[in-house]
């Protein structure tokens, strides 16, 4: 029997061009397999993992999370398409530089010892046993007044006070909350002229809250929300990716010290309205009360105020003004203003 017929098949069975595409499909298997072997990226490989200073441009990439801890991850075979997990946390950040380095940005996460995971995808593909240890710090919060801004009428129906957010470790607590107000942006000319233009659809709600001071990312000692809190108010920030706020005053979180003082008021036709029990407009127990009118004459008025303080270096302060006597002080309340001096100090009662 000859090899080929008068057909062209091999040996009578086979066409002789489909078994040359046959043989030159098998000889592309070793090649391509070949080819992967060398071409493909090399799998992640974490050999060291170390603590690393957190930079300055580092807390805009956390976005207003609170930014725990930065590890630098050595080894090889790392890629930008790469996420880490601290546990089962996600980071804040995969930083790759090279395939030999990269930075991971940890947000909050419970004090212990933790695994470092990377993951491509859904698969894990390195990890690094216990490589991870965060510190039982002690976090420092200040109090802020102000205004909780761009808000729905369902969301500011919905703040309670009391309210601490998230749990177990709160950026912010409620601790007072004022009406719900229609919405307003100011404009500003200079430093002492503005106006307000209201905001169509959302309203906003004067608040007093406590609110994480975050390490600072510049000279400020302190920062929310990542932005640091050194400028003139109003200063504008993100409360734990909850809500905006708008500052306009910074307090102790501790209690104020309650301290009486006799103040001489002057205010024209206003001294008229004052009498006991007027309150200031300030919604934490900082606020001062009208606890006695004494005497008064056309011009003046001797009021008794009980008030809240805080110490600072210049002595008792209260709302970022010195209380002592021949120091200015101002009443504000829902029916009027009026200002004048205080004379004595006296513990209070």
């Amino acid at each position: 029997m000859s090899v080929l017929d008068e057909r062209g098949r091999l040996f009578g069975r086979v066409n002789l061009v489909d078994a040359a595409v046959a043989l030159f499909v098998l000889a592309l298997v070793p090649l391509g397999y070949a080819t992967f072997l060398l071409f493909r990226p090399a799998a992640p490989r974490i050999d060291s993992v170390t603590r690393a200073e957190i930079a300055r441009g580092e807390h805009r990439i956390a976005d207003g999370t609170l930014l725990t801890a930065k590890v630098k991850v050595r080894g090889t075979g790392l890629n930008p398409m790469l996420r880490a997990m601290i546990d089962g946390t996600q980071a804040l950040a995969f930083v790759f530089e090279n395939p030999n380095s990269a930075d991971v940005l940890i947000g909050p996460i419970a004090p212990g010892t933790h695994d470092l995971i990377l993951y491509d995808g859904v698969q894990e593909v390195a990890r690094a046993r216990g490589a991870v240890t965060i510190q039982d710090e002690v976090r420092k919060y200040v109090r802020v007044v102000g205004w909780i801004t761009g808000l729905d009428q369902a969301t500011a129906q919905a703040l309670k006070v009391g309210v601490k957010e998230p749990q177990p470790t709160p950026d912010f607590e409620i601790v007072a909350l004022g009406r719900i107000e229609p919405a307003r942006t100011r404009v500003r000319l200079g430093l002492d002229r503005h106006t307000d233009l209201p905001i169509e659809g959302q309203v906003e709600r004067e608040a007093v809250l406590n609110v994480r001071c975050d390490p600072p990312p510049s000279n400020s000692p302190c920062s929310i929300g990542g932005l640091a809190i050194a400028n003139p108010p109003p200063v504008v920030v993100n409360i734990g990716n909850r809500f905006t706020f708008e500052i306009l005053d910074i307090l102790p979180t501790g209690a104020p010290k309650k301290t009486r003082a006799i103040v001489r008021l002057s205010g024209g036709a206003a001294l008229s309205m004052i009498k006991t029990g007027d309150r200031d407009g300030f919604l934490d127990e900082r606020a001062a009360v009208v606890t006695s009118v004494g005497a008064r004459d056309a011009n003046s008025v001797i009021v008794a105020l009980e008030l809240g303080t805080d110490d600072s270096r210049d002595g008792p302060i209260y709302r970022s003004r010195v209380v002592k006597p021949g120091a200015a002080f101002a009443l504000s309340t829902e029916r009027y203003d009026v200002t004048g001096v205080i004379t004595a100090i006296e513990a209070s009662r």
